[in-house]
């Protein structure tokens, strides 16, 4: 990894990288704090382990920095390794300095900081919500879009249905889980029954590891990592706000004043979330979490049970 940082630094900036320090990672890629000899003398490396992410995530920075209201990194370079030689794709952006708003108890933080920190993460997502692309639903820059999100989501949802069948057969998911899934994708038409009309700029990956606070935790100051987004169905977005501590921001309580809630929401949160968080262990190729796989599962089938019998 070392040698990969100091290449792809000498391809984009011709100098060697001064200290370098890890920031962490997830199920796609590595990302490095690198300082330089010249400007801008600090940016922020990714690295990533399936190739085409760091086009893809440039690209939807850059859209979304057009609509948010927190910054968002300037993207800097993207090196694909295909025309760099280099073991896997990078990306430099520009480095915001700040805390994790997800790395700690929102208790912690005196009321006035934590309902100003609410609010703003919450403004910022429906700033995203708002813009609306006309041809309808799909990925960016594609040029092919769909009128509906159920027609579009649809094999986007058998799809995965299929890649748990496949971590079943590898012994990473329950029967239980599986059966969820089946049950599940039959209901598709009931669950989605409401008509989604709007086609709408969403985050993807929108929840508190994804927000940069400043150094004295008062106010939200930037967003960062965007991951599925597209033109899709904004509540798509919302099953991510109680995740990492954003209940206790109160954020999809926040947002559904702001923004009224589908009639289906719920159904659909449950859906989502379950079959999101699966597609992501597929195709990162990490060993599923099957406990909270498996709660994921239990929240989905008791709505299920409730409304779809």
């Amino acid at each position: 990894m070392q040698e990969t940082i100091r290449e792809a630094v000498l391809q984009c900036y011709g100098v060697p990288p001064g200290n370098v320090r890890s920031l962490g990672g997830g199920f796609y890629g590595r990302v490095f704090l690198v300082s330089l000899e010249t400007e801008p003398f600090s940016v922020v490396l990714k690295l990533y382990l399936f190739p085409g992410l760091a086009a893809r995530e440039a690209e939807q920075t850059r859209l979304l920095s057009e609509h948010s209201l927190l910054k968002m990194p300037r993207i800097y370079k993207v090196l694909e390794k295909e025309q760099t030689g280099l073991p896997m794709d990078a990306l430099f952006m520009e480095y915001i300095e700040g805390v994790n708003a997800g790395d700690f108890d929102a208790a912690e933080l005196p009321e006035t900081a934590r309902e100003a920190i609410g609010e703003s993460i919450v403004d910022n997502l429906i700033g995203y919500h708002r813009v609306v692309n006309p041809e309808g639903f799909g990925i960016l820059s594609s040029g092919r879009y769909c009128p509906s999100w159920q027609e579009y989501y649809y094999p986007i949802a058998r799809g995965i249905v299929e890649k748990a069948g496949r971590l079943r057969e590898k012994g990473q998911i329950s029967d239980q889980v599986m059966e969820t899934f089946r049950r599940s994708i039959e209901q598709f038409r009931n669950i989605f029954h409401l008509p989604i009309t709007r086609a709408r700029l969403i985050h993807g990956d929108y929840n508190t590891w994804n927000v940069m606070l400043d150094r004295d935790r008062s106010r939200a100051v930037a967003v960062i990592d965007p991951f599925h987004c597209c033109w899709a169905d904004s509540e798509f977005d919302l099953y991510q706000l109680d995740n990492a501590n954003g209940k206790g921001y109160g954020l999809l309580e926040r947002y559904s004043r702001k923004m009224p809630l589908s009639g289906n929401f719920q159904a659909k949160r449950r859906f989502y979330e379950l079959y999101t968080e699966v597609s992501h262990y597929h195709d990162a190729r990490v060993e599923v979490n099957l406990e909270a796989v498996e709660a994921l599962a239990e929240r989905l089938n008791d709505v299920l049970q409730a409304q779809y019998r």
